[in-house]
Formats: C-alpha cells, structure tokens, sequence
C-alpha cells in the first residue's frame, strides 16, 4: 500500500493536528434569496463535509441551522448541504450568512 502524502507530512512534522483537503466550492442562486448558497466541499481522511456560507432558522425556532455531517464523497457532502438548507427554508425562516465558512 502506497501511503498518501497527507501521512508523510503528518509524520514528517508532528505539529500537525489535521489536514484537509478544498475539494470545491460550488455556488447556488436561490428564488427569492439575496446571496447565493456556497458550499465548500473539503475532504478529511477518507470523509467529506461540505460547508455552506448560509445558516436558515426556521419560524419559531431558537437557532439557525446547517449540515454538518460527514460523507463519504463529495457528491453525497454537496447533497447534504443543500438538502439541509432547503429542509429548514420555509416560509418565515430567516437566513443569516456566515462570512467564514470554516466555522
């Protein structure tokens, strides 16, 4: 087994906590939403996570939401993402943008 570069470096400089990897970003416009849905799409280890740049609270509900669930390919974290955002987009919902999409 050929070991990927990500656990050369790992092992090289053990001052690294984690590595991963900007797969894609992908921009969505949406009917009747101002700025665009990003989802950047990072891989970690053998899972991907896709991040989006808009969080959506529901009427009525305490705190805005998105996914942040771990998938095991990119197509499947993008599908997350979105599905995420358009499970909680209803009428009333508020959306806030998250300026740094890493957090």
């Amino acid at each position: 087994m050929t070991p990927i570069p990500d656990d050369d470096l790992a092992r090289q400089y053990p001052d690294i906590r984690r590595i991963r990897e900007m797969v894609g970003t992908y921009e969505i416009d949406i009917r009747d939403v101002e700025v665009p849905l990003r989802i950047r799409i990072i891989r970690t280890g053998d899972q991907y996570v896709g991040i989006a740049n808009l969080a959506v609270r529901e009427k009525g509900a305490n705190d805005y939401y998105r996914d942040t669930g771990k998938y095991p390919s990119k197509e499947a974290a993008l599908q997350g993402a979105v599905a995420g955002f358009f499970l909680h987009l209803s009428p009333g919902a508020s959306i806030r943008e998250i300026k740094d999409q890493g957090k």
